[in-house]
């Protein structure tokens, strides 16, 4: 499976401590959606809540160390950009809901845990751009990381874009808005460079 990654090793214990070096660029990043995002007026964000739907998420802590604090997106606010041959689309949280929900309980590699996560396939955000069979994509987290491959091998490799973990909106400690994951028995769970978390974006090459 051709694949390319960049400041990653392959190996899957050499990438998890690539991965969490990475997430440290995570505060400046965090630092500009909290100057859009939570200069509207609440200046004490640890006490602000918001709703998706009937769910209710409380604010949670920056997951990589920063002494700031992170809003839950707000409903109907984009997560995703995915942008193909076919043009650029975004998603919010409900829209990522209603393209066909499956529940999956995994071995969770970064935190070793059973985890249960409510996802789609991602295929099902790939083809409306356009993004299929050999076309070589990127997949690109708020932090920057970057893990790239073809369209076909996120299909056949079983990959999920999980929104919701253990029923409630996935926080930023444990890399949501939106990640990708893999069921324990797919063909792409073992390649833990393709478990993109906190996704941003999808592009074409």
């Amino acid at each position: 499976m051709n694949h390319r990654v960049k400041s990653v090793s392959i190996s899957s214990g050499a990438a998890s401590r690539s991965r969490m070096v990475l997430l440290g660029s995570f505060l400046v990043v965090a630092t500009a959606l909290l100057a859009g995002s939570c200069s509207s007026g609440n200046e004490d964000s640890s006490s602000s809540t918001t709703s998706a739907g009937d769910k209710v998420t409380t604010t949670t802590k920056n997951p990589y160390g920063a002494d700031i604090e992170v809003d839950p997106p707000a409903p109907g606010e984009s997560v995703l950009t995915v942008t193909g041959p076919a043009g650029e689309k975004t998603y919010s949280l409900e829209q990522i809901e209603a393209l066909g929900p499956q529940t999956v309980t995994i071995n969770e590699p970064f935190v070793n845990k059973k985890q249960t996560f409510t996802a789609v396939p991602l295929e099902a955000l790939l083809t409306p751009s356009g993004l299929t069979g050999s076309q070589m994509i990127d997949t690109t987290a708020i932090n920057e990381y970057e893990y790239s491959n073809t369209a076909q091998s996120f299909v056949d490799g079983g990959a999920l874009l999980a929104y919701e973990l253990n029923g409630k909106p996935i926080p930023y400690d444990q890399g949501g808005p939106v990640r990708i994951i893999f069921a324990d028995d797919a063909p792409g769970a073992s390649n833990l460079d393709a478990w993109n978390w906190s996704l941003n974006s999808i592009s074409a090459q």
